[in-house]
């Protein structure tokens, strides 16, 4: 077992240490959310704060373990305390360092470390922030960063007393200054000129400071008026200002936030995952100088939660982006607005659904009558513009039950093995008839003879190619033809489907897939479409893990291009 070694300035690290009185104090709330935050964000049982006296490392702040101390001999964090980066151990029973140590071996069974010095103000490593795992894991870079920002906090905490004291020191001494200037100038009355210039200029400061205090005063009136809540950042990540009503919202008064940073306010998706530091809307706006708008659930201190749109805005000045200006708004009411919009429109596709498919029922079994051929012509044209309705009704039914399924989270993985090739030339076949009527030729091409069943649901499946090769069919001009490619890539299946139609421009190819889009082109050439296909179609293909993409030119038809991955068993 490696033990620890001592740091070659020990002597003047103790005593920054003692200088901080933080050694045997009780417990802290300002400290325990932080450690807290860790084991929530980093979904470990263990996180402490520890500091590292001469011969024991003791834990100002610790979750998931019950003792206090720990001999420093021994401790993972006198190793970090010497470390000049995160000291990382995916796993202690593959590192010949760590595999017999007695905190491996025993209680808490240690499998992964992860910590970071802490400094006090005068630059001496006085402790560790450290997260602690039962289990091997990777640490990634998105980690590394999450972790460092949680040990800047701690640190802040650790140092904020002694650094409250030397502003007090400050002001002291000025008072201490100022009473010597004017036993000074009582004595030396040659110096009285000196003495009325720099009453001048303090009269002057003391106006520019009132003329500031005002301004600021303005300011400060006009955010607290603003309903939406504002959280101003620094180029750090860092929060400098919160107007009233990101206070109410979030449950979390000014003093708490401020000087913190900002990526440490917990927001989760809708299903209840953290989100990662990648996809947090400050990092993404500092790094790529771009206004940011998304929607995630904040959970507050009571563990409760709502839905918050966060438009987050960049400040730039002279190219580069200085901070950043985010705006909250609550949005629950809209999403349970959102919420009832689906259910209406489930229930009623639900309700619709039912007298259309016997409507159909009846007109197909009209077709098979005796009686029906000898009708006059104009009685089949009117059965047959019923049916087409009755059929474009089906469709739009289809869509909006498919649509309301994943607006309301409600979409079902019945996942089966399934032959593709299979499947697809089943959904070609049905097709046909209707791409008979314009003379339409469908070509199912397999690249890959070798295809494998693959683990997908299939209903899904079929629902994303049907939209495909309807659409395809729909508008592809009479006498053309219409190719549905299969093909395997590694661990990807990829389906094409290419027909000779209008094609789309570059402009309506960026909102193809929002709901209930049609471009003009489209709407001339088929009123009658409901813009929800190709919504359905890239949620379903993304539920599914995979893609969907387009590529086309106006007047020379179109490529859709699906890939999902291959599974072969659960």
């Amino acid at each position: 077992m490696l033990r620890t070694s001592i740091s070659e300035n020990e002597k003047e690290r103790l005593d920054s240490l003692h200088n901080l009185d933080i050694l045997d104090t009780p417990p802290a709330k300002r400290f325990d959310l932080i450690t807290k935050t860790a084991t929530r964000l980093f979904h470990v049982p263990i996180s402490t704060l520890t500091v590292m006296d001469a011969k024991r490392e003791w834990f100002k702040s610790s979750q998931g373990l019950s003792m206090h101390e720990e001999d420093r001999a021994i401790s993972f964090c006198g190793h970090t305390l010497l470390s000049n980066k995160i000291f990382v151990i995916s796993d202690t029973k593959k590192d010949t360092r760590f595999v017999d140590n007695p905190m491996v071996t025993g209680k808490p069974y240690v499998r992964f470390y992860a910590g970071l010095p802490v400094m006090s103000a005068d630059g001496d490593r006085i402790g560790v922030f450290c997260i602690k795992d039962i289990r091997p894991r990777e640490f990634s870079k998105a980690d590394e960063e999450m972790l460092k920002g949680l040990a800047f906090w701690a640190e802040a905490e650790v140092n904020y007393h002694n650094m409250s004291f030397a502003f007090k020191e400050e002001r002291r001494a000025y008072k201490m200054l100022k009473v010597q200037m004017q036993n000074f100038e009582r004595i030396d009355k040659s110096r009285e000129e000196i003495k009325k210039a720099m009453l001048n200029v303090m009269e002057d400061l003391e106006t520019a400071r009132i003329t500031i205090e005002t301004k600021n005063a303005k300011d400060e009136a006009m955010l607290a008026s603003i309903g939406e809540g504002l959280i101003a950042v620094d180029n750090k990540s860092k929060i400098v200002m919160v107007n009233r009503a990101a206070e109410e919202m979030l449950g979390l008064k000014a003093k708490e936030l401020i000087n913190k940073i900002i990526t440490t306010l917990y927001l989760e998706s809708e299903d209840g995952n953290p989100i990662p530091l990648e996809k947090r809307p400050s990092n993404i706006a500092l790094s790529t100088g771009k206004i940011t708008n998304v929607t995630y659930f904040f959970v507050k201190k009571d563990k409760t939660r709502f839905p918050l749109s966060i438009n987050v805005t960049p400040i730039t000045l002279g190219g580069k982006t200085i901070g950043l200006i985010e705006t909250l708004r609550d949005v629950s009411r809209e999403k349970e607005i959102d919420l009832a919009k689906s259910e209406f429109v489930s229930l009623a596709s639900h309700q619709l659904r039912t007298p259309l498919g016997i409507i159909k029922w009846y007109l197909e079994a009209l077709t098979h009558e005796e009686y029906f051929l000898k009708a006059p012509q104009k009685l089949l044209t009117y059965l047959d513009e019923i049916y087409k309705n009755n059929e474009r009704l089906l469709s739009l039914v289809r869509d909006l039950l498919s649509v309301s399924r994943i607006d309301q989270g409600k979409v079902k993985n019945d996942q089966k093995l399934m032959n593709p090739v299979k499947v697809i030339k089943e959904i070609v076949a049905q097709m046909a008839i209707v791409a008979r009527k314009k003379h339409i030729a469908l070509h199912v091409i397999v690249r890959d003879k070798k295809l494998p069943s693959i683990l997908i649901d299939v209903f899904r499946f079929r629902e994303i190619l049907e939209n495909l090769i309807a659409n395809a069919i729909e508008y592809t001009l009479d006498n053309g033809s219409v190719d549905i490619i299969i093909k395997r890539i590694g661990n990807i299946l990829e389906i094409s489907v290419r027909d000779m139609g209008i094609g789309i421009s570059l402009i309506d190819q960026k909102k193809l897939f929002t709901k209930f889009f049609r471009s003009e082109d489209a709407t001339e050439y088929n009123p009658g479409g409901s813009g929800l296909g190709l919504y359905v179609v890239k949620s379903y293909v993304e539920s599914l893990g995979g893609k969907v993409k387009v590529t086309s030119k106006v007047g020379k038809g179109s490529l859709f291009i699906i890939q999902l991955p291959i599974f072969l068993n659960r």
